[in-house]
C-alpha cells in the first residue's frame, strides 16, 4: 500500500493502551494501526529475542512502541486478533497447542522502582517500605491455546514465578503477599500504577492496574491456565461503552462464563474483582479455573 494512502487512513486516530476500542476484532483500520504502532509484527517464533536487556539508569520509553527502548514487541500473525491486537511490549506466537510470551517484564510506566539515577524515576505516593528495584526478566510463558476446566483447586499461591502475563507485557501475581506480610498491607507499597517488584527484580501486579484499566471492561491480559482476564466490568458483548456492568455472578476465582466483544460464544473468563482473602480487589483469587501451562524464569 503507499506509505502516503496509509498515512491519510491513520489521521486522527489515537493510540492509547487498552482502549475499548482496540478491542474490536474486526475492523481493517485497527489492524492496520497496530502495524503502523509496531505493537505488532509478522513473524516471531522461538528464536526472536526480547530485545536488548534493559538497563533501569538508561532507561527511555518508545513513543512508537510505547514500550521501554530495546524491547521487542512483536505478536505473531498466527495468534488470535484478540491477543495480536491488544498485546505489547513482549514477543508471543503460536507453538503447538499453546501461545508463547517472552518478556522483559519491565513496566512502560515511570515507577519509582527504577531508582532515582533513571530517566523513567517517579516518585510514588505510596508510603509503604520497599526496598527492591525492577530489573530486566527472561519469562517466558506457555499457555493452552485451548483452555480445559480444571478442578478449580489447583492454587495460585504455588510458588510460581508468575501466574498470567498483561497486555503491556507485566507478570500478574496472585492475591497474597510473601508470609508473613498481608497484602492490604503490601499494596501500601505500589507505585503509581499498581505495580511493584519482589527481592528478585520481578515487577508484577497484584491489583488493579492503571495503565491498563480504570473501572472498565478493558482486557488486562492472560492468565496461565489460557483463561483471559478482565478489568471491573464487563463489555456486554459490544463496542460500546454504554452498555457495560458490573458483573455479579462471579464465582470464588472471580470468574464467569459469558460473551465478550472477543469471544462471540460465551467463554469463561476472569475479572479484577474484591477477593476475600486479600480483603482488596485482586486481578486473581487463590485458585486457577483451568489446567495451567508453564513459566520460567
Amino acid at each position: 500500500m503507499n506509505r502516503t494512502i496509509l498515512i491519510m487512513l491513520m489521521a486522527g486516530l489515537v493510540f492509547g493502551t487498552c482502549k475499548k476500542s482496540e478491542k474490536k476484532d474486526d475492523t481493517p483500520l485497527l489492524a492496520l494501526a497496530y502495524l503502523m504502532n509496531s505493537s505488532t509484527c509478522s513473524t516471531a517464533s522461538s528464536s526472536t529475542s526480547t530485545g536488548t536487556t534493559v538497563s533501569n539508569n538508561t532507561a527511555t520509553l518508545n513513543t512508537s512502541t510505547g514500550c521501554v527502548t530495546g524491547v521487542t514487541s512483536c505478536m505473531d500473525s498466527a495468534l488470535p486478533s484478540w491477543i495480536k491486537d491488544n498485546f505489547k511490549c513482549a514477543t508471543g506466537y503460536v507453538s503447538g497447542g499453546n501461545y508463547v510470551f517472552k518478556s522483559q517484564n519491565v513496566p512502560n510506566t515511570k515507577s519509582s522502582y527504577y531508582g532515582t539515577s533513571s530517566p523513567l524515576y517517579e516518585a510514588r505516593t505510596t508510603t509503604g517500605p520497599n526496598p527492591n528495584t525492577t530489573s530486566s526478566q527472561k519469562l517466558v510463558y506457555t499457555i493452552p491455546s485451548s483452555p480445559t476446566r480444571g478442578t478449580g483447586t489447583v492454587s495460585t499461591q504455588g510458588g510460581l514465578a508468575s501466574i498470567g502475563i498483561t497486555v503491556n507485557g507485566l507478570a500478574i501475581f496472585n492475591n497474597a503477599a510473601a508470609p508473613p506480610d498481608l497484602l492490604t498491607v503490601e499494596a501500601l507499597t505500589f507505585d503509581n500504577y499498581g505495580g511493584h517488584p519482589q527481592n528478585s527484580g520481578i515487577y508484577h501486579h497484584h491489583a488493579g492496574a492503571t495503565k491498563i484499566t480504570n473501572n472498565d471492561a478493558n482486557l488486562v491480559g492472560l492468565i496461565l491456565d489460557g483463561y483471559a482476564i478482565y478489568g471491573k466490568k464487563c463489555d456486554n458483548g459490544t463496542a460500546t461503552t454504554a452498555d457495560d456492568f458490573t458483573p455479579g455472578d462471579l464465582d470464588s476465582l472471580h470468574g464467569h462464563t459469558t460473551k465478550t466483544i472477543h469471544f462471540a460464544t460465551a467463554t469463561y473468563h476472569y475479572h479484577l474483582a474484591f477477593d476475600a482473602t486479600a480483603t482488596i480487589d485482586t486481578l486473581m483469587g487463590s485458585f486457577f479455573y483451568g489446567n495451567t501451562g508453564s513459566v520460567s524464569n
